[in-house]
Protein backbone atom coordinates (compact mmCIF):
# COMPACT_ATOMS: atom_id res chain seq x y z
CA UNK A 1 0.00 0.00 0.00
CA UNK A 2 1.28 3.47 -0.90
CA UNK A 3 2.07 5.88 1.91
CA UNK A 4 2.46 9.61 2.21
CA UNK A 5 6.00 10.15 3.48
CA UNK A 6 8.04 13.10 4.73
CA UNK A 7 11.85 12.80 4.95
CA UNK A 8 13.85 15.32 6.99
CA UNK A 9 17.39 15.42 5.63
CA UNK A 10 18.58 19.03 5.87
CA UNK A 11 22.28 18.51 6.58
CA UNK A 12 25.55 18.29 4.62
CA UNK A 13 26.32 16.61 1.29
CA UNK A 14 28.27 13.69 2.75
CA UNK A 15 25.41 13.02 5.16
CA UNK A 16 22.92 13.04 2.29
CA UNK A 17 24.81 10.27 0.51
CA UNK A 18 24.68 8.08 3.62
CA UNK A 19 20.87 8.20 3.34
CA UNK A 20 20.58 7.85 -0.41
CA UNK A 21 19.91 4.09 -0.50
CA UNK A 22 17.12 4.43 2.07
CA UNK A 23 15.51 7.28 0.13
CA UNK A 24 15.80 5.38 -3.15
CA UNK A 25 14.27 2.30 -1.51
CA UNK A 26 11.25 4.25 -0.33
CA UNK A 27 10.60 5.23 -3.95
CA UNK A 28 10.18 1.65 -5.15
CA UNK A 29 6.50 1.50 -4.28
CA UNK A 30 5.91 4.99 -5.70
CA UNK A 31 5.07 6.49 -2.36
CA UNK A 32 4.04 10.14 -2.23
CA UNK A 33 7.31 11.55 -0.87
CA UNK A 34 8.47 15.00 0.16
CA UNK A 35 12.14 15.51 1.00
CA UNK A 36 13.54 18.39 3.02
CA UNK A 37 17.10 19.24 2.00
CA UNK A 38 19.40 21.99 3.23
CA UNK A 39 21.00 24.83 1.29
CA UNK A 40 24.19 22.75 1.57
CA UNK A 41 22.92 19.58 -0.12
CA UNK A 42 19.99 20.77 -2.26
CA UNK A 43 22.22 20.98 -5.36
CA UNK A 44 22.11 17.19 -5.45
CA UNK A 45 18.31 17.16 -5.68
CA UNK A 46 18.68 16.24 -9.38
CA UNK A 47 19.22 12.65 -8.17
CA UNK A 48 15.67 12.29 -6.93
CA UNK A 49 12.90 11.75 -9.45
CA UNK A 50 9.24 11.83 -8.49
CA UNK A 51 10.04 13.41 -5.13
CA UNK A 52 8.92 16.85 -3.98
CA UNK A 53 11.86 18.89 -2.72
CA UNK A 54 11.71 21.57 -0.01
CA UNK A 55 14.68 23.57 1.21
CA UNK A 56 15.46 24.82 4.70
CA UNK A 57 18.74 25.68 6.39
CA UNK A 58 20.98 23.15 8.09
CA UNK A 59 20.50 25.20 11.24
CA UNK A 60 16.76 25.73 11.14
CA UNK A 61 15.39 29.12 12.05
CA UNK A 62 12.20 29.60 14.05
CA UNK A 63 10.36 30.45 10.84
CA UNK A 64 11.59 27.23 9.22
CA UNK A 65 10.53 25.19 12.23
CA UNK A 66 7.04 26.60 11.84
CA UNK A 67 7.20 25.72 8.15
CA UNK A 68 7.88 22.06 8.97
CA UNK A 69 5.27 22.04 11.74
CA UNK A 70 2.48 23.40 9.53
CA UNK A 71 3.52 21.14 6.69
CA UNK A 72 2.87 18.15 8.95
CA UNK A 73 -0.30 19.70 10.33
CA UNK A 74 -1.85 20.35 6.92
CA UNK A 75 -0.58 17.29 5.02
CA UNK A 76 -1.68 14.03 6.52
CA UNK A 77 1.57 12.08 6.39
CA UNK A 78 1.54 8.38 7.18
CA UNK A 79 5.27 8.22 7.92
CA UNK A 80 7.99 10.71 8.78
CA UNK A 81 11.69 9.82 8.65
CA UNK A 82 13.97 11.87 10.90
CA UNK A 83 17.35 11.34 9.23
CA UNK A 84 18.81 14.56 10.57
CA UNK A 85 18.59 14.13 14.34
CA UNK A 86 17.90 17.72 15.36
CA UNK A 87 16.36 18.33 18.77
CA UNK A 88 13.27 20.10 17.41
CA UNK A 89 12.31 17.11 15.24
CA UNK A 90 12.00 14.85 18.26
CA UNK A 91 9.28 17.07 19.76
CA UNK A 92 7.05 16.38 16.76
CA UNK A 93 6.04 12.78 17.66
CA UNK A 94 4.62 14.11 20.93
CA UNK A 95 2.22 16.31 18.99
CA UNK A 96 1.42 14.18 15.94
CA UNK A 97 0.54 10.91 17.62
CA UNK A 98 -1.17 9.35 14.59
CA UNK A 99 1.94 9.64 12.40
CA UNK A 100 4.56 6.88 12.40
CA UNK A 101 7.95 8.44 13.08
CA UNK A 102 11.12 6.61 12.05
CA UNK A 103 14.40 8.05 13.31
CA UNK A 104 18.13 7.78 13.74
CA UNK A 105 19.07 8.46 17.36
CA UNK A 106 22.43 8.85 19.10
CA UNK A 107 23.87 7.33 22.24
CA UNK A 108 26.62 9.58 23.58
CA UNK A 109 28.95 9.34 26.57
CA UNK A 110 27.13 11.89 28.71
CA UNK A 111 23.65 12.10 27.22
CA UNK A 112 21.55 10.54 24.50
CA UNK A 113 19.83 12.37 21.66
CA UNK A 114 16.91 12.24 22.19
CA UNK A 115 16.51 10.86 25.71
CA UNK A 116 14.42 7.79 26.52
CA UNK A 117 11.30 9.85 27.17
CA UNK A 118 11.15 11.13 23.58
CA UNK A 119 12.20 7.78 22.12
CA UNK A 120 9.00 6.24 23.48
CA UNK A 121 7.00 8.24 20.93
CA UNK A 122 9.00 7.03 17.93
CA UNK A 123 7.41 4.20 15.95
CA UNK A 124 10.84 2.82 15.01
CA UNK A 125 14.39 3.99 15.66
CA UNK A 126 17.94 2.79 15.19
CA UNK A 127 20.90 3.80 17.34
CA UNK A 128 24.21 5.28 16.22
CA UNK A 129 26.73 4.90 19.02
CA UNK A 130 29.17 7.65 19.95
CA UNK A 131 30.21 5.84 23.14
CA UNK A 132 31.32 2.53 21.61
CA UNK A 133 32.32 1.08 18.24
CA UNK A 134 29.36 0.54 15.91
CA UNK A 135 28.91 -2.95 14.48
CA UNK A 136 27.68 -1.49 11.18
CA UNK A 137 28.01 1.92 9.52
CA UNK A 138 25.64 4.86 9.68
CA UNK A 139 24.49 4.05 6.14
CA UNK A 140 23.67 0.45 7.02
CA UNK A 141 21.94 1.51 10.25
CA UNK A 142 19.63 3.83 8.31
CA UNK A 143 18.68 1.06 5.90
CA UNK A 144 17.36 -0.92 8.86
CA UNK A 145 14.63 1.70 9.30
CA UNK A 146 12.82 0.15 6.35
CA UNK A 147 9.75 -1.90 7.19
CA UNK A 148 9.77 -5.59 6.27
CA UNK A 149 7.37 -4.84 3.42
CA UNK A 150 9.86 -2.46 1.80
CA UNK A 151 12.58 -3.56 -0.66
CA UNK A 152 16.18 -2.35 -0.36
CA UNK A 153 17.21 -0.68 -3.64
CA UNK A 154 20.79 -1.92 -3.99
CA UNK A 155 21.03 -0.79 -7.61
CA UNK A 156 19.66 2.75 -7.10
CA UNK A 157 17.10 2.24 -9.86
CA UNK A 158 14.95 5.06 -8.50
CA UNK A 159 17.64 7.72 -8.78
CA UNK A 160 18.47 9.91 -11.76
CA UNK A 161 22.22 9.67 -12.31
CA UNK A 162 23.33 12.14 -15.01
CA UNK A 163 25.18 11.03 -18.13
CA UNK A 164 28.24 12.61 -19.68
CA UNK A 165 27.62 14.70 -22.79
CA UNK A 166 30.05 15.15 -25.68
CA UNK A 167 31.21 18.59 -24.52
CA UNK A 168 32.24 17.06 -21.20
CA UNK A 169 34.12 14.24 -22.95
CA UNK A 170 35.95 16.68 -25.21
CA UNK A 171 37.31 18.85 -22.41
CA UNK A 172 38.16 16.28 -19.69
CA UNK A 173 41.23 14.03 -20.06
CA UNK A 174 40.62 10.29 -20.24
CA UNK A 175 42.73 9.39 -17.22
CA UNK A 176 43.17 11.43 -14.07
CA UNK A 177 43.25 11.51 -10.29
CA UNK A 178 40.63 13.77 -8.73
CA UNK A 179 41.52 15.71 -5.59
CA UNK A 180 39.29 17.94 -3.49
CA UNK A 181 41.15 20.71 -1.68
CA UNK A 182 39.83 21.50 1.82
CA UNK A 183 41.61 24.56 3.19
CA UNK A 184 40.99 23.91 6.91
CA UNK A 185 42.53 20.46 6.62
CA UNK A 186 45.85 21.89 5.38
CA UNK A 187 45.79 24.94 7.63
CA UNK A 188 45.41 22.66 10.64
CA UNK A 189 48.53 20.87 9.40
CA UNK A 190 50.24 24.29 9.18
CA UNK A 191 51.18 23.67 5.58
CA UNK A 192 51.90 26.86 3.65
CA UNK A 193 50.75 27.57 0.11
CA UNK A 194 54.03 26.28 -1.34
CA UNK A 195 53.54 22.95 0.46
CA UNK A 196 50.06 22.66 -1.00
CA UNK A 197 51.34 23.49 -4.48
CA UNK A 198 54.11 20.90 -4.17
CA UNK A 199 51.59 18.35 -2.94
CA UNK A 200 49.43 18.84 -6.03
CA UNK A 201 52.53 18.61 -8.26
CA UNK A 202 53.47 15.38 -6.48
CA UNK A 203 50.10 13.92 -7.53
CA UNK A 204 50.98 14.78 -11.12
CA UNK A 205 54.19 12.76 -10.75
CA UNK A 206 52.05 9.74 -9.90
CA UNK A 207 49.25 10.29 -12.43
CA UNK A 208 49.24 11.59 -15.97
CA UNK A 209 46.61 14.23 -15.17
CA UNK A 210 45.38 15.88 -11.99
CA UNK A 211 41.93 17.42 -11.74
CA UNK A 212 41.20 19.23 -8.50
CA UNK A 213 38.61 21.56 -7.07
CA UNK A 214 38.13 23.68 -4.02
CA UNK A 215 35.15 23.66 -1.69
CA UNK A 216 31.62 24.37 -2.87
CA UNK A 217 30.94 26.74 0.03
CA UNK A 218 32.88 29.95 -0.66
CA UNK A 219 34.35 32.34 1.92
CA UNK A 220 37.28 34.78 1.90
CA UNK A 221 39.86 32.10 2.72
CA UNK A 222 38.63 29.87 -0.09
CA UNK A 223 38.67 32.82 -2.50
CA UNK A 224 42.29 33.45 -1.55
CA UNK A 225 43.29 29.88 -2.41
CA UNK A 226 41.16 29.80 -5.56
CA UNK A 227 42.87 32.92 -6.90
CA UNK A 228 46.26 31.32 -6.27
CA UNK A 229 45.26 28.08 -8.03
CA UNK A 230 44.00 29.98 -11.07
CA UNK A 231 47.37 31.71 -11.43
CA UNK A 232 49.48 28.60 -10.94
CA UNK A 233 47.63 25.84 -12.75
CA UNK A 234 45.64 25.12 -15.89
CA UNK A 235 41.90 25.78 -15.64
CA UNK A 236 38.80 23.92 -16.74
CA UNK A 237 35.43 25.61 -16.37
CA UNK A 238 32.62 23.11 -17.02
CA UNK A 239 29.99 25.84 -16.82
CA UNK A 240 31.00 27.03 -20.27
CA UNK A 241 33.26 24.11 -21.31
CA UNK A 242 36.35 26.28 -21.53
CA UNK A 243 39.98 25.31 -20.93
CA UNK A 244 43.01 27.49 -20.25
CA UNK A 245 46.37 25.77 -20.06
CA UNK A 246 49.27 26.92 -17.93
CA UNK A 247 52.57 26.23 -19.73
CA UNK A 248 54.31 25.24 -16.49
CA UNK A 249 51.51 22.93 -15.32
CA UNK A 250 49.80 21.67 -18.45
CA UNK A 251 48.37 18.53 -16.90
CA UNK A 252 47.17 19.94 -13.59
CA UNK A 253 43.68 21.37 -13.94
CA UNK A 254 41.90 23.49 -11.39
CA UNK A 255 38.16 22.91 -11.83
CA UNK A 256 36.79 26.41 -11.52
CA UNK A 257 33.33 26.91 -9.99
CA UNK A 258 32.62 23.18 -10.05
CA UNK A 259 28.91 22.46 -9.71
CA UNK A 260 27.47 19.48 -7.84
CA UNK A 261 26.32 17.58 -10.92
CA UNK A 262 29.71 18.04 -12.61
CA UNK A 263 31.52 16.93 -9.45
CA UNK A 264 29.55 13.69 -9.49
CA UNK A 265 30.55 13.11 -13.13
CA UNK A 266 34.19 13.96 -12.42
CA UNK A 267 34.28 11.42 -9.59
CA UNK A 268 32.44 8.85 -11.69
CA UNK A 269 35.08 9.01 -14.44
CA UNK A 270 38.23 9.30 -12.32
CA UNK A 271 40.86 6.62 -11.81
CA UNK A 272 40.95 7.39 -8.11
CA UNK A 273 39.69 10.14 -5.77
CA UNK A 274 41.69 11.77 -3.01
CA UNK A 275 40.18 13.94 -0.27
CA UNK A 276 39.67 14.55 3.40
CA UNK A 277 37.16 11.95 4.56
CA UNK A 278 33.67 13.29 3.93
CA UNK A 279 31.67 14.33 0.90
CA UNK A 280 33.95 12.97 -1.84
CA UNK A 281 34.47 9.61 -0.13
CA UNK A 282 30.70 9.08 0.28
CA UNK A 283 29.98 10.06 -3.33
CA UNK A 284 32.79 7.74 -4.50
CA UNK A 285 31.32 4.90 -2.44
CA UNK A 286 27.88 5.56 -3.94
CA UNK A 287 29.42 5.41 -7.44
CA UNK A 288 31.59 2.38 -6.58
CA UNK A 289 34.79 4.32 -7.32
CA UNK A 290 38.19 3.96 -5.70
CA UNK A 291 38.93 6.63 -3.08
CA UNK A 292 41.79 7.38 -0.73
CA UNK A 293 40.84 9.26 2.44
CA UNK A 294 43.06 11.77 4.21
CA UNK A 295 43.07 12.31 7.98
CA UNK A 296 44.90 14.85 10.12
CA UNK A 297 43.72 14.28 13.70
CA UNK A 298 46.16 14.24 16.61
CA UNK A 299 46.48 11.24 18.91
CA UNK A 300 47.51 12.20 22.45
CA UNK A 301 46.14 9.35 24.54
CA UNK A 302 44.11 6.12 24.36
CA UNK A 303 40.87 8.07 24.62
CA UNK A 304 41.71 9.82 21.33
CA UNK A 305 42.36 6.46 19.67
CA UNK A 306 39.01 5.08 20.84
CA UNK A 307 37.21 8.25 19.72
CA UNK A 308 38.63 7.95 16.20
CA UNK A 309 37.80 4.24 16.01
CA UNK A 310 34.20 5.01 16.97
CA UNK A 311 34.04 7.79 14.37
CA UNK A 312 35.48 5.48 11.72
CA UNK A 313 32.93 2.76 12.57
CA UNK A 314 30.11 5.28 12.15
CA UNK A 315 31.13 6.87 8.86
CA UNK A 316 33.52 4.56 7.02
CA UNK A 317 32.96 0.98 8.15
CA UNK A 318 32.48 -1.33 5.18
CA UNK A 319 33.48 1.29 2.59
CA UNK A 320 36.91 -0.31 2.07
CA UNK A 321 38.57 2.99 1.14
CA UNK A 322 42.31 3.21 1.80
CA UNK A 323 43.56 6.07 3.97
CA UNK A 324 46.61 8.02 5.18
CA UNK A 325 47.30 10.08 8.28
CA UNK A 326 48.94 13.41 7.47
CA UNK A 327 51.03 15.44 9.90
CA UNK A 328 52.77 18.81 9.95
CA UNK A 329 55.82 17.13 8.43
CA UNK A 330 55.34 17.43 4.67
CA UNK A 331 57.96 14.85 3.65
CA UNK A 332 56.68 12.19 6.04
CA UNK A 333 53.11 12.75 4.87
CA UNK A 334 54.11 12.36 1.22
CA UNK A 335 56.07 9.22 2.05
CA UNK A 336 52.98 7.71 3.70
CA UNK A 337 50.81 8.62 0.73
CA UNK A 338 53.28 7.24 -1.83
CA UNK A 339 52.69 3.72 -0.49
CA UNK A 340 48.93 3.99 -0.97
CA UNK A 341 48.19 5.63 -4.31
Amino acid sequence: MKSKILILKNDRVGDLFTSIKLISSLCIKNHDIKLYLSHLNRNFSFLFKNIKIETINNKTSLKEKFKVFFDILLNKYDKIYILTPKEFYFYLPLIFRKVKFYAIVYNNKKNNRPNNFFRKYLYKYKIVYRNKINEISYTQIQNKLLDNSEILDNNFKNLTIPEINQNFKNIIPNKYIFFQFRYKFFEELKWNISDIENFIKYLNNKYENVLFCSEIEVNERIKHYNNYFEKKFSIIDLNNFSKKQNEKNKNIFFLKNLLSKDMLLIIQNSQICLAKEGMVSHIAYFLNKKCHNLYNFKIINRSDILHQKISYSEWCKGMKHSFSFFSENFDKSIKKLSKQI
